[in-house]
């Protein structure tokens, strides 16, 4: 069964905080991912989603203290998506955040590394996803997983940051720095309903460390809208054999009074038995031309019934 799953950042508290300035100023990139099991043919059965608004260190406050508890802003904090176990019966949905200290690093030079972390992220997602579908393996995924991609992403970030800054800036000024990541990932039927914790996010080298919680909503999908490019001859097929059908059982309640009649009522019935075959006999022979009118349809398109929602965005 389909299920509707929202996800939903609540709070982000601050367990320790040791900025030279006094006061930390953090602020989060986060991508939601998933992979619905009616899509592990695909080339990419993992997809996600990045909330990419430009402002990310502007809404997160600054001033940020030990013992400070920060609402996740909205417009990071939710991403509503869907998941079916589908013929594997394996289906997953999870969450990863990327939690900065601001410093001097230009706006663009953040976007670039937010933009790398985004591909890169997608590509080690779906090469583990593809492993996972040869082997079968429908586990949870484990932190040496986890690892392996961090650690793929750690250069893929750092290098377009650095793409961006002048000379003078990687000599002089304080650029931003990773505190950590953290995520959630659950699969088959951990996903439900419920509040959950991101793992702790390690003290980094100066003593920073946050909390992250939310919570997932998930509820049974509704049918998905579809459009059939063949509905007008595949219908045209359908009210004929519905026709012949209610013909074919008027003549079968005929036969049956027919073995009950009196000898002054039968011949009006069999006249009428005779008439409906006639007429079933002519309808069946107009079937041939409108069969083969929907095998021509459906031969010239591939996907007959487009699903509306089977689109994945990947920003």
């Amino acid at each position: 069964m389909a299920l509707k799953v929202s996800m939903h950042l609540d709070q982000l508290s601050c367990i320790a905080e040791s900025d030279g300035s006094g006061a930390s100023e953090p602020y989060l990139i986060v991508t939601y991912f998933w992979v619905d099991g009616r899509n592990i043919a695909q080339p990419e059965p993992a997809a996600t989603l990045t909330p990419v608004y430009d402002g990310y260190r502007t809404e997160m406050p600054n001033g940020v203290r030990e013992g400070t508890v920060l609402s996740v802003p909205s417009f990071i904090g939710n991403a509503t998506f869907e998941v079916d176990p589908g013929p594997l019966d394996f289906m997953l949905a999870g969450a990863i955040a990327l939690l900065w200290e601001e410093d001097e690093t230009p706006l663009a030079a953040v976007l670039a590394g937010r933009n790398a972390f985004i591909t890169g992220f997608r590509e080690e997602l779906n090469a583990l996803i593809r492993t996972r579908i040869q082997s079968l393996d429908k586990g949870p995924v484990t932190p040496a997983e986890a690892e392996a991609i961090a650690d793929a992403l750690h250069s893929r970030i750092e290098d377009a940051i650095k793409s961006k800054l002048s000379i003078w800036q990687k000599l002089f000024d304080d650029q931003d720095d990773l505190i950590g990541y953290t995520y959630v990932a659950f699969t088959g039927a951990d996903i439900q309903s419920r509040s959950f914790t991101f793992p702790l996010i390690p003290l980094d080298a100066d003593g920073n460390q946050f909390a992250l919680t939310g919570h997932m909503d998930v509820e049974p999908a509704r049918p998905r809208p579809t459009f059939d490019r063949c509905a007008r001859p595949r219908a045209a097929l359908r009210a004929k054999e519905d026709e012949i059908k209610g013909l074919q059982l008027m003549r079968a309640s005929l036969q049956q009074q027919l073995q009950l009649a009196s000898p002054s009522q039968k011949a009006a019935l069999v006249q009428q038995i005779i008439a409906l075959g006639a007429r079933i006999t002519a309808l069946e022979a107009e079937l041939p031309p409108l069969r083969a009118a929907l095998t021509s349809c459906e031969n010239r398109f591939d996907d007959v019934v487009i699903d509306f929602d089977d689109v994945r965005i990947h920003p």
